[in-house]
């Protein structure tokens, strides 16, 4: 696959994670009341299930069958590292500085999702070399 279609893949994987997530994170807070943190980790924790299986089937394809080994948990681990840095900007922005933490969440995910494709495509979805 060209690097063209693979990052409109990813695009297009990020937008429906986008989506998801958000309304994900959006139900969570309006609608069950719960902590907006509580909320964001609800959204992050079924959206990286999502974007990995997409990703790993769909967009980068590092083996021919799928599979939640030591991927996954390089995926989650690249995840949690996301998560931890958008946590601690949601709670700066909400907390500390008191902006409304929808929108707060809605200025960092440009950032998240930059960094997330970064770590799925050159670690932990990079395809493996080929024998020698």
């Amino acid at each position: 696959m060209t690097g063209r279609m693979e990052l409109f893949r990813f695009l297009l994987v990020g937008g429906v994670n986008f989506v998801f997530t958000f309304a994900v994170f959006t139900v969570a807070l309006k609608g069950l009341h719960l902590n907006h943190l509580l909320a964001l980790l609800l959204a992050w924790i079924t959206g990286n299930i999502l974007t990995y299986v997409l990703n790993f089937i769909w967009v980068f394809r590092p083996e021919a069958g799928f599979a939640f080994g030591l991927r996954f948990v390089k995926y989650m681990t690249a995840g949690g590292v996301s998560i931890s840095v958008n946590l601690i900007a949601l709670y700066a922005l909400a907390d500390l500085g008191g902006h409304d933490p929808f929108w707060s969440q809605v200025a960092i995910m440009p950032i998240v999702i930059l960094f997330n494709f970064v770590m799925a495509k050159y670690w932990s979805l990079r395809k493996s070399a080929p024998p020698p």
